[in-house]
């Protein structure tokens, strides 16, 4: 295993570990488990269904473009990653929109600020590694950095969009109480 790899898998357990500190620290209660309502539930089910046959047809569309000899823009690692996070990002903006992101023991302001924290700080350690040890693009792919690019948009898209939605809210109660 090369030091790129071990790079890699060090940064996957480190992100692991800090999922669980920062799970902890958005929640109210302190506990690692989010309370979800009964409504949440049946929507958080329906959402990981449309994230599941996202991956679905993500991954045939892979394998298409494969079978075609179509040449991957994307390296190895990349390529499961990019299905993998667009999966994930149906599943959030579906829950987010329908009001079952946000658990019941959780404080929305902290997590779209930890949300957008965690964006920034992937878009800082995917400048450094392109800067330096190898540019973005090698022989004409996308190599392994762009996993912090993808991963730093993602976060910040969900921070701005709990920010969006709790003020689109705030102002549909106030307008309500009227």
């Amino acid at each position: 295993m090369d030091l790129k790899n071990v790079a890699l898998v060090i940064g996957m357990i480190v992100g692991i570990v800090l999922s669980v500190l920062i799970i902890r620290m958005i929640n109210k209660d302190g506990k690692f488990k989010t309370k979800y309502d009964e409504m949440q539930e049946i929507v958080r089910g329906r959402a990981y269904k449309y994230a599941f046959w996202t991956l679905v047809c993500f991954e045939a569309l892979v394998i298409t473009w494969d079978a075609m000899g179509i040449p991957a823009f994307l390296s190895g690692y990349a390529v499961q990653f990019l299905g993998i996070i667009i999966a994930v990002m149906v599943q959030v903006n579906y829950s987010i929109w329908n009001n079952a992101y946000i658990g019941l023991n959780t404080n929305p302001r902290r997590f779209a600020i930890i949300s957008i924290i965690i964006g920034i700080f992937n878009l800082l350690v995917c400048t450094c590694n392109t800067h330096l040890y190898s540019a973005m693009v090698v022989n004409g792919r996308l190599n392994d950095s762009v996993i912090n690019l993808v991963t730093a948009f993602c976060f910040v898209i969900i921070g701005v969009e709990l920010f969006i939605k709790h003020n689109k809210d705030k102002a549909e109660s106030e307008s309500g109480e009227e």
